[in-house]
């Protein structure tokens, strides 16, 4: 009660008050009334809690409860004791606008005061879903610290409400789109008492359009529980009619009915059609499908498996579509294998989906055919794959068709067409905004990027993924966008920006495909950063991935990095099986420059890390041989050769120059900056050393153009993310050259070599730069020193 009405009701022996309090409910009526009562008494005035009679005494105060309850005639003597100034009436009631006379004794005590209405109490919104701000559930909650609390006394309260009532309340739960026309016709019942009982069911507060679905949920699993399971589907099956009668049916309002158990051909086709026009929300067409299927709508099945693996549900997925592999309907049988190889790529086993599309057979579909042309092209079979793009498709020509073509098309190209041909065709897979909609082996601009990585175009490959990781793409293929995304940037030398992507993907909920390239980018980030205790731990968790795993084209990627991170680990052995594996995959295809020069590459580091030339000379004879064919292979192949001459103390300027910008160039910066550091290192002409150094910060620079982290919509860093150093405690010149030298991957004896000093002194150093900036742990001072290090933009 407030202040200003407590004090008028104490003060009525002298003046009289009048006052209307409104609320649902459980709203505190009640409780406030008789607070109001007991003011009254204190007072001194006769109260009574009946309407009013002809021979009350005019002093007397009325304090009522319920007036929605009075009958009409009751409502005219209160609303003729307001109009006597002597008579304090307090009354509650329920907002019930629908009835005049009511109405009518609200709007006369509202000349004297505006009316009280009592609304629901703020809770947190978690709360507001099990009680609705509704103080008798609040408080229910509250007294027994339980939400089910909740549930009990909403029962409870809903005992006492007429039956009909109840209906109404079950109805308009139900949805906000309903209303007395509805009820009139679902009830059967004349529009008059329709608008009384919607009125009523609106005064309640039960299902205000302002209260979460949740709790609007629960309100209806109530009522229905109050009034039986026979009379509640009675009601909703008599609501369903009449709404398909008049053609009013949401997809929402369809979606509850049917989630409910009512079964209708009309009800399936509402819901099937608005599943199929969903876009970007996989997870509420595969609720769609899923009810539409539950009640016996027929034919939808490849639908429903199609939208849970998109969703990202690729177990339930994979056992829907496993059901459907017997089925008598070859499209259905068709879409069963498509839908179930595009789980087991996504899982890492694309030896399964090859299996699939073996015992598939060519299926004259385009979808199908260049998901089956793509998997069998990734595990080594060209020949079959051509056969399947090879079969005309006997559909329509629809955007997702065009597209699943192109894709498979273009990866055809790849094995025997320069790169620009194969980027033409590639592109056409992502020219149109629309996806294709189906569960895909892998999308178009997870391919793309691929190819273009592989073909040393960054600047492509940034812009595909880009575009990918800003549009939200589908569950299925966020994490894999999003850790290509942070490949290329690890690539590039942004380490703390490719860690942010990395980070950023949850790894206790991965697939297989996405928690190998997750592993093998943290070992990439712990290589190049110098984290040795990272490097290990990564690279073991990679590797463990990858004992499970059946290898294909797309995963050359992540093999070479942890290829090169063994050979630092001098556990090249526990690879060779996959190595071997790798390279005979790339044999059974021709040996395509395109994705055999990257690993290649990565066998060239391997040599130089294992220090043994023999090791290095056929990975360098491969990419010699592809520079003709590869713009990537020829910067590779002379970066190669300049690498090994600088290991031998063989350092000139202009060639290292011109090798490491080609590093960069094709997307390899990291690369490059290594390759100016070892020349650095190893050559005794201090100029030359310095210029080494100068490239190296040249090239850092020259990353400016690359989108800092969160730039694309990827989330900044957490709390996990490296402390800014701070400028107030710059580092001197001697400590940063140190750092810079650090940041090369340099050990502290031949950092002493390049700058004169000794190893110990390296290392003083290195504690005191540590100090300075306040760094927990190596890692974090590497961190923080890349950060301080990088070029302002």
């Amino acid at each position: 009660m407030s202040d200003s009405l407590h004090d008028d009701l104490a003060n009525a022996s002298s003046e009289a008050v009048k006052a209307m309090i409104v609320g649902g409910i459980g709203s505190g009526k009640t409780t406030l009334l008789a607070n109001a009562r007991d003011t009254l008494l204190r007072a001194g005035l006769p109260v009574l809690t009946r309407p009013p009679r002809t021979d009350d005494p005019p002093e007397t105060a009325f304090v009522i409860d319920d007036a929605h309850l009075l009958t009409d005639a009751e409502l005219l003597t209160l609303s003729e004791r307001v109009g006597d100034g002597r008579a304090t009436v307090v009354i509650a009631s329920e907002a019930h606008e629908q009835r005049a006379a009511l109405r009518s004794l609200t709007t006369a005590i509202a000349r004297e005061r505006p009316r009280i209405v009592l609304g629901r109490l703020p809770v947190a919104e978690h709360q507001s879903d099990y009680t609705g701000g509704l103080p008798f559930l609040v408080h229910a909650v509250t007294a027994s610290g339980q939400p089910q609390a909740a549930r009990v006394a909403l029962i409870e309260r809903l005992r006492r409400i007429d039956e009909s009532d109840l209906d109404a309340l079950l109805i308009m739960s139900l949805t906000h789109e309903l209303g007395a026309a509805d009820l009139a016709a679902a009830l059967g019942i004349s529009a008059m008492d329709a608008r009384a009982l919607a009125d009523r069911a609106h005064a309640s507060g039960l299902v205000e359009p302002s209260h979460p679905p949740a709790f609007l949920q629960l309100v209806h699993d109530c009522v229905a529980q109050v009034v039986g399971n026979a009379h509640h589907h009675e009601v909703e099956t008599s609501l369903l009619r009449s709404q398909l009668d008049i053609s009013t049916v949401s997809p929402e309002f369809a979606l509850r009915l049917a989630e409910h158990g009512l079964r209708d051909e009309r009800l399936s086709a509402v819901l099937s059609r608005r599943a199929g026009e969903i876009r970007g929300d996989a997870a509420q067409a595969a609720r769609l499908y899923r009810a539409a299927v539950k009640i016996g709508a027929a034919g939808l099945t490849p639908r429903l498996g199609d939208a849970l693996a998109l969703s990202g549900d690729c177990a339930a997925a994979a056992s829907l579509a496993d059901g459907l592999l017997d089925s008598p309907d070859f499209a259905e049988r068709a879409a069963a294998v498509r839908i179930a190889a595009s789980v087991a790529v996504h899982d890492g086993n694309s030896a399964q989906a090859a299996e699939l599309f073996g015992w598939l057979g060519p299926y004259p579909d385009s979808v199908v055919g260049s998901a089956a042309a793509i998997v069998l092209a990734a595990t080594g079979d060209l020949a079959t794959a051509h056969a399947a793009v090879r079969l005309k498709d006997s559909g329509p020509p629809t955007i997702a068709a065009r597209a699943a073509r192109n894709l498979a098309e273009g990866l055809l190209l790849t094995m025997d067409k320069p790169y620009p041909t194969a980027m033409a065709k590639l592109s056409g897979s992502i020219a149109v905004e629309q996806p294709i909609g189906e569960a895909f082996p892998d999308s178009p601009a997870a391919v793309v990027t691929l190819a273009a990585i592989h073909g040393g175009d960054p600047v492509r490959a940034h812009s595909v993924i880009g575009r990918a990781v800003r549009a939200e793409s589908e569950a299925l293929f966020k994490h894999r966008h999003l850790l290509l995304c942070g490949w290329i940037k690890m690539q590039d030398g942004l380490l703390p920006a490719a860690g942010a992507d990395v980070a950023a993907v949850p790894g206790a909920i991965l697939h297989r495909r996405d928690a190998l390239w997750a592993a093998a980018l943290q070992t990439a980030i712990a290589r190049r950063s110098g984290d040795t205790g990272g490097l290990q731990k990564h690279w073991y968790a990679a590797v463990e991935v990858l004992a499970d795993y059946s290898l294909d084209l797309f995963a050359l990627l992540p093999l070479g990095e942890l290829w090169v991170a063994a050979a630092r680990m001098r556990q090249v052995d526990q690879l060779q099986h996959t190595l071997d594996d790798a390279f005979s995959l790339l044999n059974s295809l021709g040996n395509p420059p395109l994705w055999s020069v990257p690993l290649h590459w990565a066998g060239v580091h391997a040599g130089i890390l294992a220090n043994s030339p023999e090791y290095v000379a056929p990975h360098g004879q491969a990419l010699s041989a592809a520079a003709a064919h590869s713009t990537l292979a020829q910067a590779l192949s002379v970066a190669g050769r300049t690498w090994l001459r600088v290991l031998a103390g063989q350092v000139d300027a202009d060639e290292v120059g011109a090798a490491a910008r080609s590093l960069a160039h094709v997307g390899l910066t990291s690369d490059a900056t290594r390759l100016a550091g070892q020349a650095a290192l190893q050559t005794s002409d201090p100029r030359v050393a310095g210029a080494m150094l100068q490239l190296a910060r040249d090239l850092k620079v020259s990353l400016g153009f690359v989108e800092a982290p969160g730039a694309e919509g990827q989330p900044e860093p957490t709390t996990s993310s490296p402390r800014q150093p701070s400028s107030g405690s710059p580092l001197s010149d001697r400590e940063r050259e140190v750092a810079e030298l650090l940041l090369l991957g340099l050990p502290y004896r031949d950092i002493g070599g390049q700058l004169f000093i000794s190893a110990k002194t390296v290392e003083h150093h290195v504690a005191r730069i540590r100090r300075r900036l306040g760094a927990g742990s190596r890692s974090e001072m590497l961190s923080m020193l890349r950060t301080m290090l990088a070029p302002q933009s």
